[in-house]
């Protein structure tokens, strides 16, 4: 008895989200009307959604340093991810000295096969950014890898809650919070 009622707890607490949910933690250069990322949970290996409508209302130019801070959720357990080394980069609760750079990594990115969408909002996908103050209407499909199969497979299930604090070498770009589920996609799928 004891088990069952451990166990319902647990689906209780569990927690997954159904929605990205963000919001501005501090000081923000950008002015956001919709960021979304498709559906909930993120499914991998496959397509996914980036919605980003909204201004920059100043130049964003050079590298954008930014303090990164990830706690993930699995099965009602919330735990803070660390920063460490895997295969040469810095990955999870880290600060990282290139926004940009860090994007290309994941994204794969660059100036021969940067999405036309971005580039009509001025972002050409080369390091470190160049972005005017101009209105902004982002809408990109990524390609999701398998993160199973990735050697930080952590990020390959689970909720997620992201803090991430981003700044140039004029001052704050912007303080973000970031909260959304990911999982495998069904082999049935």
């Amino acid at each position: 008895m004891y088990r069952l009622i451990f166990f319902l707890a647990v689906l209780g607490i569990a927690f997954a989200q159904t929605k990205l949910q963000w919001s501005f933690c501090g000081q923000s250069v950008l002015q956001v009307s919709e960021f979304d990322l498709g559906s909930m949970p993120i499914t991998h290996p496959g397509p996914m959604p980036f919605i980003l409508s909204g201004k920059s209302l100043r130049e964003i130019r050079g590298a954008v340093k930014s303090t990164v801070s990830i706690k993930r959720t699995v099965t009602g357990i919330t735990l803070p991810i660390t920063c460490y080394l895997v295969d040469g980069n810095y990955v999870g609760s880290c600060t990282y000295p290139d926004l940009c750079l860090l994007l290309k990594s994941v994204l794969g990115y660059d100036a021969d096969n940067c999405p036309d969408n971005l580039q009509e909002n001025d972002i050409d996908c080369t390091c470190p950014f160049k972005l005017p103050a101009r209105d902004l209407n982002v809408n990109v499909v990524a390609d999701l890898p398998d993160a199973t199969a990735s050697s930080i497979t952590w990020i390959a299930s689970g909720s997620f809650d992201i803090k991430v604090e981003a700044s140039d070498a004029v001052g704050a770009v912007s303080c973000l919070n970031l909260k959304f589920s990911v999982r495998p996609k069904s082999k049935s799928a």
